[in-house]
């Protein structure tokens, strides 16, 4: 039997899409009716939810469910198709629920185990496998990366360039990158679709921001990528881009194993995230992954839409090639996969018992690695970004808290004083309303916590 939160999520789906359709409001409130009487209305029918029968005396489990009010409010609005919501304290996860729909046209709800297209959430798990490869022996932090990929040799920056031919003039670098400048976005490589000046450079090299269903591997598109110049000299700004797509292919070079393996075995195996891989060819796998949708100027949610001539499709991860391995944006998983890695991580390299890192490896990992650069107000350590002391404080935060979030709007943060995980997941590529769900889901959590 539904909810109340599922019944309320339904009734207000349904009575927007009576709006737009009529003919179909006599049914939906029939359904809507049948939801609340009959308990053979299966949850999987409408929407899904589910709470953690455990609670804890450090948070105010009824305070957490104004996390359900404010993605109710997100699907009203259009804003988002649904979203999976999880917060963990003292290892223990507390709350953890689904809302509105998978797909919308198939009418088909959102579980709480369902896969999301994880974007920039990968990169904190490379920068995780780069760690083990230390701890290994296998690379050092201030190793150039040439020495992995050669073709980063003699490195460029970039001085002018010709709008018309993309052409462009270039001096050299006073030093070469290093892998702790790929850690710390700090090596001058950008991302093509976040910067106007090096975009067309990217463009007609061909070179892939995010995803590509397209036969290529990580070897071709860095070894390209690494042939063009920096934005700046190598240590000098914060630029995000794709510098941990570069270390993937390091991973690949360092431990003799294609990327996707050594995270299997080395990362997702050990600590049980059998729904977190690059690509899925099991169907039933497959059909747990989440619709993407879109917000445009024309309309506030549709399916994204397909473009042949673009890299990024819907289709990611379940068709295509399946053989290029984003080390920057191209996982997916789920919630609870994704809190098996936090906690890990909170727990400085351990879970369950098993140990994946070393206490001081994982430690050094969550401190400052860029000395005085900032940003914004903030400090970035190995695959996250880290408030300081000074830093941006806002909805509750406290100094020491490591997050990140990727582009198909799915964020994380681990915080190491109140010993907790939040996760959020949602499936929107491009945006423009995410701020409006992170801040505000952000101040519930912490608010929620017990003085």
């Amino acid at each position: 039997m539904l909810s109340f939160d599922q019944t309320i999520t339904m009734t207000r789906l349904y009575l927007r899409m009576s709006q737009k359709n009529a003919s179909k409001m006599k049914k939906n409130l029939v359904l809507i009716i049948l939801a609340f009487l009959s308990p053979l209305v299966t949850q999987a029918q409408y929407s899904s939810a589910s709470f953690t029968t455990k609670s804890t005396e450090r948070i105010n489990l009824d305070s957490l469910n104004q996390i359900g009010q404010l993605l109710l409010e997100a699907i009203d609005n259009e804003w988002i198709a649904g979203a999976v919501a999880l917060v963990a304290v003292d290892g223990e996860v507390v709350y953890e629920k689904a809302f509105g729909y998978r797909n919308i046209a198939q009418e088909i709800a959102l579980e709480p185990e369902d896969i999301f297209r994880m974007a920039s959430m990968t990169k904190p798990i490379t920068s995780i496998a780069i760690l083990k490869l230390y701890e290994d022996g296998k690379l050092n932090f201030d190793d150039p990366v040439s020495k992995y990929i050669p073709e980063f040799a003699n490195p460029q920056i970039l001085v002018d360039v010709n709008p018309l031919d993309s052409s462009y003039t270039t001096k050299p670098a006073t030093r070469e990158v290093t892998i702790h400048d790929l850690l710390t976005h700090t090596s001058g490589i950008s991302y093509g679709f976040a910067d106007t000046l090096m975009n067309k450079i990217y463009a007609k090299a061909g070179i892939i921001d995010l995803t590509t269903l397209k036969p290529i591997k990580i070897e071709e598109s860095i070894a390209k990528l690494a042939k063009l110049p920096l934005k700046h000299e190598p240590g000098e700004k914060f630029t995000y881009g794709l510098s941990i797509d570069v270390l993937g292919r390091v991973v690949e070079v360092a431990s003799g194993q294609s990327f996707d393996q050594y995270l299997i075995e080395n990362i997702f195996d050990p600590l049980g995230m059998n729904d977190t891989r690059f690509y899925f060819d099991d169907e039933a796998q497959a059909a747990r992954l989440t619709t993407m949708y879109a917000n445009t100027r024309r309309e506030a949610l549709i399916e994204f839409p397909e473009n042949p001539n673009a890299n990024m499709s819907a289709f990611f991860p379940i068709k295509g090639a399946k053989t290029y391995f984003s080390g920057g944006a191209g996982l997916s998983s789920t919630a609870q996969d994704y809190f098996k890695f936090c906690q890990m991580v909170l727990n400085d390299g351990e879970l369950n018992g098993l140990k994946i890192l070393k206490k001081e490896t994982v430690a050094y990992a969550k401190n400052n690695q860029i000395g005085e650069l900032r940003m914004g107000k903030d400090h970035f350590t190995y695959g996250y970004q880290v408030v300081p002391e000074d830093g941006d404080l806002r909805f509750g935060r406290f100094h020491g808290k490591i997050s990140w979030g990727g582009a198909f709007q799915t964020t994380f943060w681990i915080d190491p004083v109140r010993n907790s995980v939040a996760i959020l997941l949602t499936q929107m590529y491009p945006s423009y309303h995410q701020q409006k769900l992170y801040g505000p889901f952000e101040k519930i959590v912490n608010g929620s916590f017990i003085d």
